[in-house]
């Protein structure tokens, strides 16, 4: 309830300060704000006090911290420029390197292709060498082979003819003895036989 007591005095006294105001002319109120100063010059010369405070606090306590970001950007473009510089010259470096490789490639090429035939032609050599070492030992093999048959062949068809000779020779002897010969033979063997 004081509350609005309290509330009915403020609006009274405003509505009186109103009338006193109108009443008593222009000598309490604003002036008209022009296009350029506002029409009290008080709140020029405050305004611009203000602004100047403000301005040189700014400029006392914040320079150090601009100058500190500035120099920080000013440092961290000259190591990107050193960075990108050394990046470039490292490039340099390797497209140099690769263009000299493929200058080179057609030698390395060629280095490459008479080793090839070398490792090629002493490859071919030696299978040559020992294709004709394998057929030499195959020959003497084979000539080996050949006279281990015939000497195998030789004393067959001997066995053979002795034991044809003999049939054939007991044939004729039989037939051609006559018991007194005959006897003679036998005396004549085991004598030898004994002797």
């Amino acid at each position: 309830m004081n509350f609005l007591i309290l509330a009915a005095e403020v609006t009274t006294k405003t509505a009186e300060a109103v009338t006193t105001t109108a009443e008593h002319g222009a000598e309490g109120a604003h002036h008209a704000n022009g296009f350029i100063l506002p029409g009290d010059i008080n709140e020029v010369i405050w305004g611009s006090i203000a602004f100047l405070l403000i301005a040189a606090l700014i400029f006392w306590k914040g320079r150090p911290a601009i100058k500190a970001m500035w120099n920080g950007r000013i440092d961290r473009i000259a190591g990107e420029l050193s960075n990108a510089e050394t990046s470039r010259t490292s490039a340099e470096a390797k497209l140099s390197a690769v263009e000299s490789d493929i200058a080179n490639a057609d030698v390395e090429r060629e280095r490459i292709l008479t080793e090839a035939r070398a490792n090629a032609a002493t490859l071919k050599a030696q299978i040559i060498a020992k294709a004709e070492s394998d057929a030499a030992d195959v020959r003497a093999r084979g000539a080996a082979d050949a006279e281990a048959s015939k000497a195998q062949a030789t004393s067959d068809l001997q066995t053979e003819i002795g034991t044809l000779a003999l049939g054939a020779a007991e044939a004729v002897v039989a037939n051609a003895l006559d018991a007194s010969t005959q006897n003679e033979l036998i005396d004549n063997y085991i004598a030898k036989v004994g002797a």
